[in-house]
């Protein structure tokens, strides 16, 4: 028996460049061009800013129970902001309203009113004085 070559020919099922149309994927045609860009979105890691607890409320001298949560009982000091957690504005706004209600006579500079001993705390006191 005699072999018969048989030439292979790759290039005969090929179409010329002009009439060749790239295929299309169902999945991609609604898709637009610049679907592989990442969107912009918030970060779903964020926690949600903590507002202190006096933001929105008016401070004044003369509310003397509201001041007193923010004064130490035993030695009278104003607790700071790392204690109490306010915003700056509002610890400034305590701070002054306190000086000027000592001055004036509404508050006792060297400790806490008695009265006010059994109030609820407002501040996160974790190191008491």
């Amino acid at each position: 028996m005699a072999m018969r070559a048989v030439a292979v020919r790759p290039w005969r099922g090929l179409r010329p460049a002009a009439l060749w149309v790239r295929p299309q994927r169902l999945q991609h045609e609604q898709l637009p061009e610049q679907s592989d860009q990442p969107i912009q979105m918030e970060n779903p890691y964020k926690e949600p800013p903590n507002r202190c607890v006096l933001c929105g409320i008016n401070v004044d001298y003369k509310n003397v129970q509201l001041l007193s949560q923010f004064v130490s009982p035993h030695t009278g000091r104003i607790y700071g902001r790392h204690i109490t957690g306010l915003c700056n504005k509002k610890q400034k706004e305590i701070t002054k309203a306190i000086k000027r209600a000592q001055v004036i006579g509404f508050m006792p500079v060297m400790f806490k009113n008695p009265a006010f001993l059994t109030d609820p705390k407002i501040c996160n006191i974790k190191y008491p004085e």
